[in-house]
């Protein structure tokens, strides 16, 4: 009997141990797998850094330090996916900082207008404010916009929130360089100057006095700038390329033999290699690039981003039968779907047209329902000027993931600039399924609706009840008013403009309903200032062909 009891107490204390020991074990392994991770990322040990990263998500796909390492290592290696770990670091974690970094990711994934760093930006809110990051990040959103005086407005804000930030102080002196009043200009590079002493800011201060020097066609002070620069230990891969420029430019005797050391040194490093090969084809060297590169060591030509490097050659040399034959004997593991559409690209160049779109349908599947790839497809079409492909993966993005509403965004000012109203409308009844609280988005349904005379049950149901929630809203009172029009209650939609504000109704949106129904009720006179400011606001087609009837009643004085 003793020695039964024993056994069960054994027993029982091993499936206690299973039960409450193997989890605890678990997570004893899961964060030892992502401290090493940041210790190798630190030691720059990339391979056995990302290596720790997967075995800490294999255990727990929300680690969120293993999610950041994993975004650091996508945005060494210029991988989209750096934005889809972003995202998962900024769910995990919705701190500030966080969501500031993921603005900036989607900044370079995307590129301009920034639609998606803007959202990111703009969902912060009230919340951000007062934090001095959250202006200064608006102020380089701002500037990769061309807007100096909106950048100027966000870093001084920055300024006086963290008055101690010297990096403010930069910022704000590199918006001054450019200024039409010398004294400010040239006290704005004297502050650059003192600054490029700082252990801290040093390297960042020379390298915009570096860029003013070559703004100002001065090349021998940016040679002296960024001889000064590469001294420094913080000095990066790009100030090389940076003085590599500005050799060529001065025609330097030294410039062929920087060229070759560089071409030497960076053969250890693949994502150096891409961006000294880029420098190449963006000088001229596009023939010299490609052999440099196929030359390379066979491992480093199978590391991405080399194969990119390789691609922008044959893209540069409009070598569509090479890059054909290069792709199809590639395999780019978590990149597939970018090389499926540049597969896609090269056959479009050489009118296959069935095999572009066959390969560009692989390459959005094999993007799934990763953000960051679906973002790169998104670019390429842009640049391709592929606008059906490009509407195409919007709605894609949209559809799944609902809170990227700068996608609908994007297709909806597509729409309006091309005057397709059908599809405005499919946008506008997306909006207000995703958000029943936005009544923009119903009252722009309900108003394309009455246009194209679509679902009018339905729309005129809308209108009267977004106008009884929104009565003052002056767009919303028009479409309320031209949906009484239809159902033939011309006097009870002039009593609704007339409730509104005289300012509102010379609003060209407000206008145009306005002038339109005094014309069908026989006021021409009064139409004809309406119909006058509609005219000049353009609109929808059918809109336009509203006003187009109207002017000619009133014209005719029928």
């Amino acid at each position: 009997m003793k020695k039964a009891l024993i056994a069960l107490v054994l027993l029982l204390g091993l499936l206690g141990f299973w039960f409450y020991g193997r989890p605890a074990y678990r997570q004893y392994q899961e964060n030892r797998a992502a401290r090493q991770a940041r210790s190798f990322m630190e030691k720059k040990d990339y391979r056995n850094a990302s290596l720790s990263a997967r075995q800490a998500l294999q255990r727990n796909a929300h680690n969120v330090e293993a999610c950041r390492v994993s975004a650091e290592l996508a945005d060494l290696s210029h991988s989209p996916s750096a934005l889809d770990w972003r995202r998962r670091v900024a769910e995990a974690e919705p701190t500030v900082q966080n969501r500031l970094v993921l603005a900036s990711t989607a900044m370079w994934v995307q590129g301009p207008p920034y639609t998606l760093a803007r959202q990111t930006l703009e969902d912060l809110g009230d919340s951000a404010k007062g934090v001095a990051a959250y202006q200064a990040a608006w102020g380089r959103l701002e500037l990769n916009l061309k807007d100096v005086t909106a950048a100027s407005a966000r870093f001084e804000q920055a300024s006086r929130l963290e008055p101690t930030n010297a990096l403010y102080d930069l910022n704000l002196a590199v918006l001054q360089l450019e200024s039409t009043n010398a004294a400010l200009a040239a006290e704005a590079r004297a502050r650059l100057d003192r600054l490029a002493a700082s252990p801290e800011l040093g390297a960042l201060a020379l390298r915009w006095l570096v860029a003013a020097s070559l703004a100002a066609h001065d090349l021998s002070g940016a040679e002296r700038f960024s001889e000064r620069l590469l001294a420094k230990a913080q000095a990066a891969p790009a100030d090389r390329l940076q003085h590599l420029s500005i050799l060529q430019e001065s025609h330097s005797p030294t410039f062929t033999n920087y060229l070759a050391a560089l071409r030497n040194s960076v053969l250890t490093n693949a994502l150096e290699t891409y961006g000294l090969a880029a420098w190449m084809n963006t000088h001229g060297m596009v023939d010299d690039a490609l052999g440099w590169l196929t030359n390379c060591p066979v491992k480093l030509r199978s590391e991405q981003p080399v194969p990119l490097s390789i691609v922008d050659c044959y893209l540069a040399r409009k070598d569509w039968p090479g890059l054909e034959t290069f792709l199809l004997e590639q395999k780019w593991s978590d990149r597939e779907c970018l090389r499926w559409a540049f597969l896609s690209r090269a056959a479009s160049e050489q009118k296959q047209m069935l095999a572009a779109e066959s390969r560009w349908r692989r390459a959005v599947r094999d993007a799934g329902d990763r953000l960051g790839a679906l973002m790169s497809l998104l670019k390429m079409a842009t640049a391709w000027g592929r606008e059906d492909a490009r509407d195409e993966l919007l709605w894609h993005i949209a559809q799944r993931f609902p809170g990227e509403r700068w996608a609908l965004r994007e297709l909806e000012n597509r729409y309006v600039a091309s005057g397709n109203t059908y599809q405005l409308n499919k946008v506008y009844s997306t909006m207000a399924s995703l958000d029943s609280r936005n009544f923009v988005a119903q009252n722009n349904w309900a108003a394309t609706c009455l246009l194209l005379k679509l679902n009018l049950p339905r729309a005129h149901a809308l209108a009267k009840e977004t106008f009884a929630q929104h009565p003052t809203d002056a767009v919303v009172a028009s479409t309320y008013a031209y949906s009484l029009y239809l159902q033939g209650r011309t006097n009870d939609c002039l009593t609704v403009f007339q409730k509104l504000k005289p300012e509102a109704l010379e609003t060209p949106a407000v206008a145009l309903y306005y002038g339109v129904l005094l014309s069908a009720a026989g006021d021409t006179n009064a139409a004809s200032k309406y119909l006058q400011i509609a005219q000049k606001a353009g609109g929808l087609p059918e809109e336009k062909a509203l006003v187009a009837a109207a002017i000619k009643r009133t014209r005719s004085g029928t």
